[in-house]
C-alpha cells in the first residue's frame, strides 16, 4: 500500500470518530445561526457607517461638491438598507375587533407608528454613528520636540 493510500485510510478513520465524538444539537444551530446572521449584519453595518463617515469627513475637509453629494447619496443608501430590515413582519394588534375595515385601519395606524418609531430610532443611531466616525480623525502632530523620559547624561 502506497503512503497516499495509508494517510487517506488514516483519514478516513479520523473522520469516523469524530463523526461518532461531535453531535451537533438543533437547537443550538438554529441560536448559533441567529447569532452569526446578527454579528454578520453588524459588521457589514459598521463597514457601511464608517464608509460614510469617511466620505462625510472627507467631504466638510475638503469641500468637493461631488464629495459631499457622494457622502449624502451613502447616508440615504445607508438608511434605506437599515429601514428595509423593518418591514419584515405584519403588525395586527386589532385582529379581534369585529369590524374588519376598522381593524385594518387600527392595524395600519399601528404598523405607521411603530415603523415611524422605528425610523427615528434608526436614522438616529446611524446619524450618531456616522457622525462619530466623521469626527473621530486623529489629532494633528505637532513639530515640538518630545521630553527623553531616560536619566540625564549629563554631568
Amino acid at each position: 500500500m502506497t503512503s497516499f493510500g495509508s494517510a487517506k485510510l488514516m483519514l478516513t478513520h479520523f473522520e469516523d470518530y469524530l463523526r461518532g465524538v461531535f453531535h451537533p444539537i438543533p437547537e443550538e444551530k438554529i441560536i448559533a445561526g441567529l447569532l452569526q446572521s446578527f454579528s454578520e449584519w453588524f459588521f457589514v453595518f459598521l463597514r457601511n457607517a464608517s464608509l460614510c463617515g469617511l466620505l462625510w469627513y472627507l467631504a466638510d475637509e475638503s469641500k468637493n461638491l461631488l464629495l459631499q453629494i457622494s457622502a449624502i447619496l451613502a447616508y440615504v443608501a445607508l438608511l434605506v438598507y437599515c429601514l428595509s430590515y423593518i418591514n419584515w413582519y405584519v403588525l395586527t394588534p386589532f385582529h379581534f375587533v369585529k369590524h374588519k375595515r376598522l381593524g385594518h385601519f387600527l392595524d395600519g395606524v399601528a404598523t405607521v407608528g411603530v415603523i415611524i418609531l422605528l425610523g427615528s430610532a434608526i436614522w438616529g443611531g446611524t446619524h450618531l454613528a456616522i457622525k462619530a466616525f466623521s469626527e473621530g480623525h486623529a489629532a494633528p502632530h505637532t513639530s515640538a520636540p518630545r521630553k527623553s523620559v531616560g536619566p540625564s547624561s549629563g554631568p
